[in-house]
């Protein structure tokens, strides 16, 4: 059992503390070289601190505590994008008693909570701290100097990067063709446009900017949050941050500042979430960033389940030359795989497979219910045609109420 500890903020009264357990932590671990000027560095790393304290609004500073005394030192930062554990040293009297451990699994906690990665550096020649990151789940992403740069994700983030990876956003993008094809997007870009009205809008998943760069050029302002880096990384080939700001994590989770007079998820993009919890967290997401009178577009396919043949769980979606789609179904739990295959010439072959939480409109509308929004319309493409129970997939517009609603419980 971890023994309990408290964080408390740091003041300019602990730069002193905070010198001391660096230090120690470092020497305990051997990591001081021959030529280490103690008496520079103290100076030097007291004078970081006072700056630290002073001018670093992102970052925090804190002191470890246990028993009401000070044994520790955690630095983190918050950005948007990430939290970063920048520093964490514990005094050499009371490491591998599971108080690292505990700290640093409660910021994973807030990561997951916040749809964020946790970030941090760790040093190159320190072994025993790279084995209890590797312990906890972190991986390494990058190099800098002499350190190793790690990440860690919530099991949804890192089963979203694992499938929306560096390939697969090459992939991804077709221009001209596919659903970048201009009679696909087209209608799109039109539809979306007249819905903002004027406003800002903010797409969810925004992925490579599909949709997101010719709604811009459109002239919306476009926002978005995407949690598959590689996805925005291609973005990124398109637009600067200055042009589409993008917030890096969970749709149903991360917060972008200001109000949308439209937040839009398209292109089946909602069944990524493989629990209803998760689907209905994205609802309310979507309704925290609308101004009064906002609204919700979702585009998704309708569940084929009528074309599942008896006691075979598989339909067949496409079957064109170089191309097939196939998807399976766990009926029980409204989950579909779909199975992406790509032929090359002569036998080579691609497989690409996404797995979706599949949703039934009136369960979406529920879902909107519990949101706050109402449904407005519901059209069988973006270019208005009737919804029918034989339309494949729907394009869903919910709306929050201009003037909110004020309900009022009488006793008796």
């Amino acid at each position: 059992m971890t023994e309990p500890y408290r964080l408390r903020p740091a003041t300019s009264a602990d730069v002193d503390f905070l010198t001391d357990v660096t230090l120690e932590a470092t020497r305990a671990q051997g990591r001081l070289h021959a030529d280490f000027e103690e008496d520079a560095w103290r100076a030097g790393f007291a004078e970081w601190h006072r700056r630290d304290l002073l001018e670093d609004e992102s970052s925090s500073l804190s002191v470890v505590e246990l028993d009401g005394r000070p044994v520790g030192r955690l630095r983190v930062s918050r950005t948007a994008e990430s939290i970063q554990l920048n520093g964490i040293q514990l005094h050499p009297t009371i490491q591998n008693r599971g108080i690292g451990t505990a700290i640093i699994t409660e910021l994973q906690s807030e990561a997951a909570r916040t749809g964020v990665p946790l970030d941090l550096g760790v040093e190159q020649d320190n072994p025993n701290a790279r084995r209890l990151y590797d312990r906890l789940g972190f991986r390494k992403i990058g190099e800098d100097g002499g350190e190793d740069k790690l990440r860690w994700l919530a099991p949804a983030a890192a089963r979203q990067n694992e499938i929306w990876n560096a390939d697969a956003a090459g992939r991804y993008d077709t221009p001209g063709a596919g659903m970048f094809a201009p009679e696909v997007l087209g209608p799109t870009i039109d539809r979306l446009a007249e819905l903002a009205g004027g406003g800002r809008a903010l797409e969810f998943a925004i992925g490579t900017g599909r949709v997101a760069v010719p709604l811009a050029e459109r002239g919306v302002p476009v926002s978005g949050i995407e949690m598959a880096t590689a996805m925005l990384a291609q973005l990124r080939t398109k637009a600067d941050e200055a042009t589409i700001p993008v917030a890096v994590g969970d749709m149903s989770a991360v917060r972008v500042p200001g109000e949308f007079s439209l937040v839009y998820l398209v292109y089946n993009t909602i069944s990524n979430l493989l629990t209803q919890e998760e689907q209905v967290a994205c609802f309310r997401n979507a309704a925290r960033h609308l101004s009064p009178g906002g609204r919700f577009v979702i585009e998704l396919w309708v569940p084929e389940l009528r074309r599942l043949p008896p006691g075979i769980p598989a339909t067949v979606g496409v079957a064109d030359p170089g191309y097939i789609l196939l998807d399976t179904y766990d009926v029980l739990n409204q989950h579909v795989v779909s199975h992406h295959f790509h032929f090359g010439e002569g036998s080579s072959a691609q497989l690409f497979r996404s797995p979706h939480r599949y949703i039934w409109p009136p369960e979406l509308d529920l879902m909107a219910q519990l949101a706050g929004l109402t449904l407005e319309s519901r059209h069988a493409d973006w270019t208005g045609t009737p919804f029918t129970a034989d339309s494949p997939s729907h394009i869903s517009v919910y709306r929050l109420p201009a003037v909110a609603t004020i309900t009022t419980t009488l006793e008796t």
